[in-house]
Parts: structure tokens; C-alpha cells; sequence
């Protein structure tokens, strides 16, 4: 595994939220009848920096960002984060991996998807709030595909992320094998990740403008 540097100041208190990323060549693929493979790469960091501001807003511990390219490499440690290279075979191998180390490190952990374009400081502390001083594991639904957009595990539990189709369902389903209480978190912010062109024209008019914030320079 990669070596880490760690903030001693928030090593043993603390969550570390783990924001994995792909390499902005292969982002946002779906996308690719409405944008060229360069807009989908700066959407997904627009994206990015969206969340990582929201996560360093809300002052809850240390940022990782897991994965990726040079990029997002500099687009994380711009953010005042971490950068981590590709830890496992997969995704949910990868955060299983990080997850592993934020215990070791007497943290807690939380995933964080990276493609939640109204995420704010208030709602990635609203996960903390629902696990009651981390008593409880903490799980944002998507709301449209049934996944999961954000999950809080306190240090030291079995559970594990198991992200991909559906998986809000077998978190819960996992949760419930290992006896562990769950809390649901519904904060706005968290139900909604960008991922079709579907999404860009409703989220448009939830946010008008929120295209050429994220794209600054592609529209008129």
C-alpha cells in the first residue's frame, strides 16, 4: 500500500473522507454523445472540486482522494487534500483498502461519491450527524438508481462499501448480517450524482447555470 503522509493534528479524532476517482480519460462515458472526451474530463473535475470544497468547508477531519491522474492528482492537493495512488483491483476493493487504513489510523471513514454537483459543507456534516458521534453507520441513497452516495463507517466496523447497481439495498442488507444500527441520511446535497444527460438538463434547472460553472469557457 502506498505510503501515507497524515495530519497529526486530526490522526485519532477524527474522519477521513475518501473520495475515489478514475483517470479523467475514462470519466463520465455516458455521456459521450452530448460532450467530447475533453468536456467530460473537465466536468469530472468541476465535479471533483465541488466536492473536495464541500468537504474541506465542513472542517470534519482529512480528505483522500483515491485514484485518478496527474490531474486529479493536483486537483486534490490544490483543495488543501490528499492524493493517493489506485489502491486495489476495484473500486470497492479500493475503498476497502483505504477504509483499512483510515482505522489504522484511529479514524472513522466516510466515501464520498465525486459527482454530486449540489453537495455542501452542510451535508457531508449532516452524515456525521446521523451516525450520533459515529455510533452508527450513516448511508446516503441515490435517488435515482437505487446506489449510494455517501457511507460513514466508524473505526474498527466489518462493514464494508459494496458500491455498483443497486447497492443502497445491500448495504442495508449487510449492515443487517453484521448487526450493526443504521442511519439514513436524505440531505439534498447527497441524492443527486451527474452521470447521464438526463441528469445535466434536470439538474440545469434545479441549479440554471450550474453547466457553465462546471464547464467555465464551453457555453456562450
Amino acid at each position: 500500500m502506498p505510503e501515507m503522509q497524515t495530519n497529526p493534528d486530526l490522526e485519532n479524532t477524527g474522519i477521513i473522507t475518501i473520495v475515489p476517482m478514475k483517470p479523467l480519460s475514462e470519466s463520465k462515458s455516458r455521456l459521450a454523445k452530448s460532450f467530447s472526451q475533453e468536456d467530460r474530463e473537465e466536468l469530472s473535475l468541476g465535479l471533483l472540486r465541488r466536492v473536495t470544497e464541500a468537504v474541506k468547508a465542513s472542517s470534519i477531519g482529512e480528505l483522500w482522494v483515491v485514484g485518478g491522474d496527474t490531474r486529479v492528482r493536483d486537483a486534490a492537493r490544490n483543495a488543501g487534500g490528499q492524493w493517493i495512488e489506485e489502491m486495489g483491483q476495484d473500486l470497492n476493493d479500493t475503498l476497502g483498502k483505504a477504509f483499512e487504513r483510515a482505522f489504522e489510523l484511529g479514524s472513522a471513514a466516510m466515501y464520498l461519491a465525486s459527482d454530486l454537483p449540489f453537495i455542501k459543507a452542510s451535508d457531508v456534516l449532516s452524515v456525521q450527524e446521523a451516525s450520533r458521534q459515529q455510533n452508527n453507520i450513516s448511508l446516503a441513497p441515490a435517488r435515482r438508481d437505487g446506489g449510494t452516495n455517501a457511507i460513514l463507517v466508524p473505526k474498527g466496523e466489518l462493514f464494508r462499501p459494496e458500491l455498483g447497481g443497486k447497492s443502497f439495498i445491500r448495504h442495508l442488507s449487510q449492515a443487517a448480517q453484521l448487526g450493526i444500527s443504521v442511519a439514513i441520511c436524505y440531505s439534498p446535497g447527497l441524492g443527486f450524482d451527474l452521470d447521464t444527460p438526463d441528469d445535466l438538463e434536470a439538474y440545469e434547472h434545479m441549479e440554471p447555470g450550474l453547466m457553465e460553472r462546471l464547464l467555465p469557457g464551453r457555453f456562450p
